[in-house]
């Protein structure tokens, strides 16, 4: 399973946790992603995205609504 964003290539990062008497251990950063699925050119996909891609607007979840009343009769 690849840990990258579909939208910016967001991956995991590699580096050292420093502890307070300065011992180094490898450690691993990986970016916050949600599988969203969305309408790209009228298909229906589902996508890895990181959260940051997500609220500054480059996708757009598919949500299906349907009103809470759907099966009640109309009020005249």
């Amino acid at each position: 399973m690849s840990r990258t964003c579909d939208v910016c290539g967001k991956h995991p990062v590699h580096g050292n946790k420093v502890s307070k008497s300065y011992n180094h251990t490898r450690r691993q950063w990986k970016p916050n992603l949600l599988k969203i699925k969305t309408e790209i050119e009228g298909q229906t996909m589902t996508l890895k995205i990181c959260t940051q891609c997500l609220r500054a607007g480059w996708i757009t979840k598919k949500i299906n609504v349907t009103p809470a009343n759907a099966g009640a009769p109309k009020a005249e």
